[in-house]
């Protein structure tokens, strides 16, 4: 069975999301509430997703309504996620990397130069 944790953190206008498990469709609904309660506000919203080890279509759906409803509120989306991780693959296949500020782990193993 799939789980879902979600840590928040506020610092002045910046607020961060850490997120980790799944969203599938066991998590979804949960995934998808807590992304509504965030939308109706402005400021910075951080989501740190790259503890998630699967991500559904139904999941960009709703971070898309997220960045949609914060920009309409003057707020800005930044998406944190593994370069070669779920999240990454179904955003970019999406075509959605700039709507939602995508950014990957520093530390990313994918990203160090093979041998």
């Amino acid at each position: 069975m799939s789980s879902l944790h979600f840590q928040f953190d506020m610092n002045g206008q910046h607020e961060t999301l850490h997120i980790s498990g799944g969203v599938d469709v066991r998590t979804f609904v949960l995934f998808d509430a807590v992304m509504q309660c965030l939308a109706n506000s402005g400021g910075v919203l951080h989501i740190d997703l790259g503890d998630v080890d699967s991500f559904n279509s139904p999941a960009v759906g709703a971070l898309v309504m997220l960045a949609t409803q914060r920009r309409s509120h003057g707020g800005m989306l930044h998406v944190r996620c593994r370069s070669n991780g779920t999240v990454a693959l179904m955003i970019q296949r999406a075509r959605l990397d700039a709507l939602f500020n995508l950014q990957f782990d520093p530390d990313d193993s994918s990203n160090a130069k093979p041998k």
